[in-house]
């Protein structure tokens, strides 16, 4: 057996977490090694090419390149520029029959929503809050990398971080979304309906579920700069591989981490590629970059019993339905490439307990997208796992009624679908996810918020295996392109505190 140690650092999964701690490292000069088992790199923010289109790994928006905010902080390093385009309004929201436009602009925003809920008094206070928390959390995240606390250094670092004069904004960790709908007097059923949607998309849960402290940011993102990357995520996943393989990383597709053991201060890292060769690298840190289900099956003993014990806290988590639609250019001009459509009030999408469908569409002349006068839409609903694993014999069926229901949906509620002419489409289900991005149960989205887990029971980016990290959705501070971002980001800085 022949093992490799030319590397100093090698992360497994080439999700935007991976990324951007291979990035971060690499500008150090560090030599790091990306492992992915699937076809291309990216993960979950990724792009993939089907019959003469390219679609996104799912229908998702673009921030964090706003100052203080985790993508600015990346390119900010390391000096990569990620090729992309603001989009301005970011998202219509459609619900009842009503286009509600998500303007970046924050007073004309609070504007909109008088104008669809009324009640202008209650309706400024509520968005006044949460931008101020909003804003809070994004710089307060930069600032504190060792968080979640594992030391009673860390401890003692976020007193000397932070300002004493931002305490006031911890009471939101303990306080849902609701209670503070309730507090502000905006809490009547046609605004929760909409609130509950737009956190879904953010948080993976509803307003009952979700602390205040992270759901004023999952509320809010609409109000900062949201991005389009031409030619798709894929692009701004290859920006970054290019840095790292220019400072003398590498990525290697189709090849998957079968086996992570310890030997020594090392680590031996075992993989199988897709044409069955078996390789073996040696390295002293190791950034998964996976969900923590998957990570009892690649280790063994102790470090596959401590991922076991991390992961039976978080057994619940959503799969996503996914749709790839290509079809001619027949949209009105003004439409946002996202469109957030809510069912009528009480339907949900047959086989998911989905009560809105989320919709990212490709820029008008993206040849690289969709050749000439055509567009592609990427369409995204939650779904459970366990259901979609249970159908055995109904599957096909059930796969096909959920996508004739989305159609069905689009062709009644987004302008201009009903003149459509179909010329590709696909559908997916947490079965699909499973075999695309390898993630267990195919389970996409990281963790859902919940007011049971307090800020420290999120699985920390340190393991107790010295030289082991973790980063990605199923850790702090969850999901979205910008949150694991953050992730990697945190990793390499507790990196660079631990192995000088």
């Amino acid at each position: 057996m022949k093992i490799n140690q030319d590397y100093d650092a090698i992360i497994v999964g080439s999700g935007m977490g991976g990324m951007s701690a291979g990035a971060m490292l690499a500008k150090d000069g560090h030599k790091v090694l990306i492992l992915e088992k699937a076809h291309a790199p990216g993960g979950c923010s990724s792009s993939y090419f089907r019959k003469g289109y390219v679609f996104e790994s799912g229908a998702t928006t673009l921030i964090g390149f706003d100052e203080d905010q985790p993508l600015w902080k990346l390119e900010h390093e390391t000096g990569i520029q990620i090729p992309r385009e603001e989009i301005t309004p970011s998202m219509s929201v459609w619900i009842d029959g009503e286009q509600l436009t998500r303007y970046k602009n924050r007073e004309q925003w609070i504007m909109e929503c008088v104008r669809v809920f009324g009640n202008e008094k209650a309706q400024r206070a509520f968005w006044e809050e949460a931008f101020k928390v909003s804003d809070l959390v994004w710089k307060v995240s930069l600032k504190n990398p060792h968080f979640p606390p594992q030391k009673l250094s860390e401890w003692g670092e976020l007193m000397t971080n932070n300002n004493p004069l931002d305490v006031w904004v911890l009471k939101y960790a303990f306080q849902s979304v609701a209670d503070t709908m309730k507090k502000y007097g905006v809490d009547t059923h046609k605004f929760r309906r909409f609130v509950d949607e737009q956190l879904m998309i953010t948080a993976q849960a509803k307003s009952e579920e979700t602390p205040f402290l992270f759901g004023a940011a999952g509320l809010t993102y609409t109000n900062y700069s949201n991005f389009y990357v031409p030619g798709g995520l894929l692009e701004m996943i290859n920006a970054i591989r290019s840095f790292i393989q220019n400072k003398g990383g590498a990525l290697h597709t189709k090849e998957g981490v079968e086996m992570i053991s310890r030997e020594g201060e090392q680590f031996m890292v075992h993989t199988k590629s897709t044409r069955k060769e078996k390789f073996t690298y040696r390295a002293p840190i190791v950034i998964s970059n996976i969900p923590v289900w998957n990570m009892k099956d690649i280790t063994a003993g102790e470090m596959s019993e401590y991922f076991q014990e991390e992961a039976k806290d978080f057994d619940e988590a959503w799969g996503a339905i996914t749709l790839g639609i290509a079809t001619d250019d027949v949209y009105p001009k003004e439409l946002p490439l996202h469109n957030q459509i809510h069912l009528e009030d009480g339907d949900t999408i047959p086989f998911t307990d989905s009560d809105s469908i989320f919709v990212s569409m490709s820029k008008p002349g993206d040849s690289v997208r969709a050749k000439e006068g055509m567009r592609t839409l990427n369409i995204s609903t939650h779904a459970s796992p366990e259901l979609w694993y249970s159908m055995n014999g109904s599957y096909e069926t059930a796969k096909q009624q959920a996508e004739d229901f989305i159609v069905k949906v689009l062709r009644e509620k987004l302008p201009g679908f009903a003149d459509a002419q179909i010329e590709v489409i696909h559908t997916a289900t947490p079965v699909t996810w499973e075999n695309w991005v390898y993630r267990k149960k195919g389970r996409v989205g990281g963790i859902p918020q919940s007011m049971a887990r307090s800020l420290l029971k999120w699985t920390p980016h340190e393991t107790p295996f010295k030289g082991l990290y973790l980063c990605g959705d199923t850790t702090y501070p969850g999901q979205g392109i910008p949150g694991v971002t953050l992730s990697g980001i945190n990793v390499y800085s507790r990196i660079k505190k631990n192995h000088h």
